[in-house]
């Protein structure tokens, strides 16, 4: 029993010490023309060894003729028909010829089963990247979705204060809609601050939809300039600890989503510019209206 534990043990830290070594790294690495020149290598290879290195104990031998064969050219072909497994029978290998024959097969079929493993990964490959593509834009469209909703919810707000129907809990659980504007922007800046990363299932935001959440963000705090002066200007008690640290929280935000350093990789340096002057002059508003003393 200990012998088997040890003999698992040790089996077990080669297999380990191969990961390490990176050998699933290196098979990845092989394309199909490294598969195939590889296999063309080893028919060649084994065929010299069973020309070049017959004796009288370990040749490949002709049953139709009767004799060990003694043509490189036929060495050659019975090197390919052990390698594709065909085995015709025409001619057959003796003394460690036989063994030769095992490890030449082995490693053909080690060949083989390499590809069939590309050929699954590749399908593979395929369906993760149109999952991940299709869970990517469903993001992109939930970040603009939510901010179109907040400015919705804004716009009810503003109708009730001009109307005059507004009641104080509405106002009081103003905090609500600035969370989600919070919320919103966090997964702003996880989408355009992540990093360019050659794998392919790292996907990064394209220019349209970049820009396309950033006119969203700056409508969004357009239309929460708007709120914040009506609430001002109708002299309503709004500002509390809470609904200022939001605020507070989502300028710092907008801050981190434009000063992002991916952004550049993103956007051509022109439209940065005229997004960051828009997003300034609207944040310098914002800051305008909450340092008004509320009489």
């Amino acid at each position: 029993m200990n012998k088997k534990g040890d003999r698992l043990k040790r089996i077990r830290a080669f297999y380990r010490e191969l990961n390490k070594r990176g050998l699933r790294t290196l098979t990845d690495k092989l394309n199909y023309s490294h598969i195939f020149l590889i296999w063309i290598a080893i028919i060649l290879i084994f065929g010299g060894i069973y020309y070049y290195c017959q004796d009288s104990n370990s040749f490949i031998y002709y049953i139709s003729k009767n004799q060990p064969v003694d043509s490189l050219r036929d060495s050659i072909y019975f090197s390919f028909v052990t390698a594709t497994t065909t085995g015709f029978g025409d001619i057959i290998p003796y003394g460690w010829f036989k063994i030769i024959v095992i490890i030449e097969v082995i490693s053909c079929l080690i060949l083989i089963a390499i590809v069939a493993s590309k050929l699954v990964s590749m399908k593979q490959d395929i369906v993760l990247n149109e999952l991940y593509e299709l869970s990517f834009r469903e993001k992109v469209n939930k970040v603009r979705s939510s901010l179109l909703l907040f400015r919705q919810n804004l716009d009810r707000i503003l109708s009730k204060i001009e109307d005059g129907t507004i009641h104080r809990r509405e106002i009081n659980n103003l905090y609500t809609n600035l969370s989600s504007l919070d919320g919103t922007l966090n997964e702003s800046l996880e989408l355009i601050s992540r990093g360019h990363d050659e794998n392919q299932f790292i996907k990064n935001i394209d220019s349209v939809n970049a820009e396309l959440i950033f006119h969203s963000i700056l409508s969004s705090f357009d239309k929460l300039y708007e709120l914040i002066g009506e609430l001002n200007k109708n002299k309503l008690a709004w500002r509390t600890e809470m609904n200022l640290n939001f605020i507070n929280a989502c300028i710092l935000l907008s801050e981190n989503i434009f000063n992002s350093p991916q952004l550049s990789k993103i956007l051509m340096k022109q439209k940065i510019d005229d997004l960051t002057t828009r997003k300034n002059d609207i944040i310098s508003k914002i800051k305008t209206e909450l340092t008004k003393k509320q009489e």
